[in-house]
């Protein structure tokens, strides 16, 4: 059933990118697939890493959820698509497009011969191009084509490498219009946003076989545009701030390393632990960056047990489709950072290393974060699946110290009012669970973990945020789970003020994270919050 509530001018032609093809069977398989796998459902969902057995969870596919509940029109008319040279239908607003980048190097529609990552990118812009003529003005389109139309790029795997080819690379050749500048948003599904590494080496530049060497990252500089930036940082997971604004692009990153299956599991062991079986997910996060002001802005990002693809893979999946709608037709977004100030250890040789200087220690950072009435996670970063994020102790101990000494961007939600069981509700909720586990301590880099059960954790806490935009200004409140277990009425609710940012349309507010125990972190959780498309 469609969502009635949902903002019309948040619309926009959705078009969608595939995945990298490794060899010619998958090349010729891709082809003869109208939807590229973006069609493609999936009845298994694992809640927890293996050998723990699936559940059943029937997800239709995006294609099918798109069409069912934003009553999105798939652009076919009499066997042709937008790809094809004669295709001249009208394209209602919403509308999904598949980018067939690979007709040409396929041995049923092409030559066999796969061309370069550079010419897919022209294609897309050719693609987007054609796009705008056939849209329709108007019931069912735009009122002021020029002045309003907009596009969406969805992509998987390499097809975010072709995307942000397409956005950064000035030399294409391009339509005199500027396609580029007709992109309002960028969802990744786990994208090697800093190339392919296996073995803990990254893919060689002399695999050029099908284009693997696409993921060599000396490669990726060159057709991103990035030499110079690749050369001051060893990194490739940049995108200027001129190409696409930061805060208009998600990166959904796969955790689930166990059930990717392709070259029967080679691919999962080499790339190794840390991975959703092909991509590092420390390679598929990407940062925008203003060589004016060395200003760097991480983009959205969010984390989901799945693997790179497969049945168990993250486009086919809830929690991947469930991020793409809220990320594209939401009404708020949350950034979720931890500030970390100071973690203090009880007298003894931990304390008495730490103050010589020579204690170093890695900190896991755990949360999730699901919304009401949901089954499922918007985002999952646990350390079992290697998916935590990480603070040292010696960043607390830097001379001289920055405030906070660290700070780390956890993730991002995006929650919708469409989107709730109560449409009568005035707010707008999620539950934030939020564990800093102990480390495995060193003094001189030896271990000093004597003491300790692994799974300690020196803070554990869930609270329960509830946002009221009905009102001006906007007002937050926010519990501890512990204290109301289930759905019990809390005995204690605690406002929540929100401040206005000194820079941008952003409210912020904190939580203090503080524990008890002989190990004591004093930290904050910072949320960032704004009003969305």
């Amino acid at each position: 059933m469609p969502f009635l509530n949902v903002d019309p001018d948040s619309y926009h032609p959705i078009i969608y990118i595939r995945g990298f093809a490794m060899n010619q069977a998958d090349i010729d398989e891709t082809t003869a697939d109208p939807f590229c796998g973006f069609n493609v459902g999936s009845t298994v969902y694992r809640a927890r890493p293996s050998p723990a057995a699936p559940a059943r969870f029937v997800f239709e596919s995006p294609v099918m959820r798109l069409v069912t509940e934003h009553n999105y029109a798939n652009v076919i008319s009499q066997g042709l698509d937008l790809s094809s040279a004669t295709f001249n239908a009208d394209i209602p607003r919403r509308s999904i497009i598949v980018h067939h980048y690979y007709d040409q190097a396929s041995e049923l529609l092409g030559d066999g011969k796969t061309p370069s990552i550079t010419q897919f990118a022209e294609d897309l812009d050719m693609l987007i191009a054609r796009l705008y003529d056939r849209v329709i003005t108007g019931l069912d389109g735009y009122q002021d084509k020029d002045r309003d139309f907009r596009c969406y790029l969805v992509a998987h795997s390499m097809g975010g490498l072709v995307a942000r080819t397409f956005l950064q690379n000035p030399g294409l050749r391009r339509d005199p219009r500027n396609m580029r500048g007709r992109v309002l948003k960028l969802f990744t599904y786990a994208t090697p946003h800093n190339g392919i590494d296996f073995g803990g080496f990254n893919v060689p530049s002399f695999l050029r076989s099908h284009e693997i060497d696409t993921f060599n990252r000396d490669e990726m500089a060159d057709y991103l545009d990035l030499d110079a930036r690749f050369h001051a940082t060893k990194s490739v997971a940049w995108i200027p701030q001129s190409s696409l604004a930061a805060s208009q692009i998600f990166t959904l990153i796969g955790t689930n390393r166990q059930d990717y299956e392709v070259a029967l599991g080679l691919s999962r062991t080499f790339v190794g632990k840390g991975s959703d079986g092909l991509v590092k997910i420390e390679n598929a996060s990407l940062t925008g960056f203003n060589n004016e002001n060395a200003i760097e802005e991480p983009c959205a990002k969010a984390f989901v047990f799945r693997s790179h693809s497969g049945f168990f893979g993250i486009v086919n999946s809830e929690e991947g489709y469930q991020n793409l709608q809220r990320f594209l037709f939401g009404d708020y977004r949350v950034d979720i950072w931890l500030d970390v100030n100071d973690v203090t250890l009880p007298p003894g040789d931990l304390a008495t290393a730490d103050a010589a200087g020579t204690l170093d220690g890695s900190y896991p950072v755990e949360l999730i974060v699901s919304i009401r009435n949901k089954p499922w996670f918007l985002t999952r970063r646990v350390a079992v699946e290697d998916s935590a994020a990480v603070f040292e102790h010696h960043d607390l101990r830097v001379d001289p110290k920055p405030t906070p000494p660290v700070s780390k961007a956890l993730s991002t939600v995006f929650l919708a009012n469409w989107g709730k069981k109560d449409p009568d509700n005035p707010t707008v909720a999620y539950r934030m669970q939020l564990s800093v586990l102990m480390p495995d301590y060193q003094i001189d880099k030896r271990d000093a973990s004597d003491n300790q059960y692994e799974g300690s954790k020196i803070f554990s806490g869930a609270a329960i945020i509830e946002l009221k935009t009905d009102v001006v200004p906007w007002t937050a409140t926010y519990w501890w789970e512990s204290e109301a277990p289930g759905s019990s009425a809390p005995p204690v609710v605690r406002p929540l003020t929100l401040t206005p940012a000194p820079t941008g349309n952003t409210l912020i507010a904190t939580i203090p994270v503080q524990s008890g125990g002989a190990v004591k972190i004093d930290a904050t959780i910072r949320l960032i919050a704004s009003k969305w498309s």
